[in-house]
């Protein structure tokens, strides 16, 4: 945790801090674990979008399932021309990479 307010860091205890990030992260774990066996799963893995639901509107859930993507027909992102795909699609692709996970949205 950082901060430029002088009075902040005058009151920054770090092994406090740091105590209680750790029973923080230690608490979000548990309750993913809770989550996993709950939904009868043995992995974080295991969770798809069947699994996760989304309120659509005041009346209506949907799991992300149902709320996927829309689908491609095959080999579509093969293409050098992704005018005719969907506008998500146009935007991301070019920026995925086999060879790193991570790259920022600038």
């Amino acid at each position: 945790m950082t901060t430029q307010d002088p009075l902040r860091q005058k009151a920054l205890v770090v092994p406090n801090k740091a105590e209680r990030v750790y029973n923080f992260h230690q608490h979000t774990l548990m309750a993913l674990k809770e989550l996993i066996q709950a939904a009868g799963l043995n992995h974080p893995r295991d969770i798809t979008a069947h699994h996760i639901v989304r309120r659509a509107s005041d009346q209506q859930v949907r799991s992300l399932a149902q709320l996927m993507l829309p689908s491609l027909i095959k080999g579509a992102l093969l293409d050098d021309d992704l005018k005719s795909l969907p506008l998500i699609y146009q935007h991301h692709w070019p920026r995925a990479s086999a060879h790193r996970f991570h790259q920022p949205f600038i």
